[in-house]
């Protein structure tokens, strides 16, 4: 593991913001953090990354204490906490420059980090130019100019247009593919499902449910199935009244059925007793539907 929480624990006068979590992130995953408003993933991040220390437990990057050493641990670790800041009337690549001097980092890194989040061409403007997207990547360039193993994200699609997300979304995937483990913290399940190898859910600051996201999709309580009939609002009308139905929506005509995974031949059996001829009946589960059968549908993420 490049990076484990060992029973983390902090809390803000009586409000315990995290409860002994217990997390660990395998070298080259693209880890998504997941968990409704105030469940502690920002308090997390911030223990991970020494900006405030934990009432108990600690970090481990590459095995070593972060609360023990200190900054040592974090030399090959980037982060972006939130949204990117930079001085707006300075170009990129002089922003970058300021940053690497303050660290120690050779200037021949910041074309390095401008070329790779694709702003070669643009490191020469002022930062008062650049679009949202433009700005969340010069961010994660500033986290990647200490050529780090892990990179750590904190909402790093916040706010962006469909366009800036994508930007964003393809850069973590390149990332990826490099070797760099990426953690990310996001309230976008659907970008997360896309990019992320690996997966926690957190509520009230306890882990609720971690690990590969493939398994956790195929292994949960609520299964999702998009069922394919010849019927679609009787079928809706009969499926809603059954009380082992969930969910019962309609999408492009294809009904989505939210059941408990034992109950599939069921299902098809009672649409069938009931004159409803079936076509198709395929498992469609989502990481939100894993999400909303963790939280319910009120929560917030």
């Amino acid at each position: 593991m490049i990076l484990e929480t060992i029973n983390l624990s902090k809390s803000f006068g009586l409000r315990k913001a995290v409860d002994s979590l217990n997390l660990g992130i395998p070298d080259g995953s693209v880890y998504g953090f997941l968990g409704p408003n105030g469940s502690g993933k920002s308090t997390t991040i911030r223990m991970m990354t020494a900006l405030i220390s934990p009432d108990d437990g600690e970090v481990l990057i590459q095995g070593n204490s972060v609360q023990k050493l200190g900054n040592k641990t974090l030399s090959e670790v980037g982060a972006l906490i939130e949204k990117a800041d930079f001085h707006k009337h300075l170009s990129g690549e002089t922003n970058l420059k300021m940053l690497a001097r303050m660290v120690g980092t050779e200037m021949s890194r910041v074309q390095t980090v401008l070329d790779r989040t694709g702003l070669g061409t643009r490191g020469k403007d002022k930062v008062k130019t650049y679009s949202q997207g433009m700005k969340q990547r010069l961010g994660i360039a500033q986290a990647l100019l200490s050529n780090p193993k892990l990179l750590i994200l904190d909402e790093p699609t916040n706010g962006l247009d469909p366009q800036g997300k994508k930007e964003v979304r393809d850069l973590v995937r390149e990332l990826s593919t490099e070797g760099i483990t990426i953690f990310i913290s996001s309230h976008l399940l659907d970008e997360v499902q896309k990019i992320c190898s690996h997966v926690a859910m957190i509520s009230l600051g306890k882990l609720i449910t971690s690990g590969k996201m493939e398994d956790l999709l195929r292994d949960s309580d609520l299964l999702m199935t998009e069922v394919h009939v010849d019927q679609v609002e009787i079928s809706v009308k009969l499926l809603s009244a059954l009380e082992w139905v969930h969910r019962c929506d309609v999408v492009s005509g294809v009904l989505r059925v939210g059941i408990e995974k034992e109950k599939a031949s069921e299902l098809v059996q009672y649409l069938v007793q009931n004159n409803i001829k079936i076509s198709a009946i395929i498992p469609r589960t989502s990481l939100e539907d894993l999400y909303l059968s963790k939280f319910g549908k009120k929560s917030q993420i």
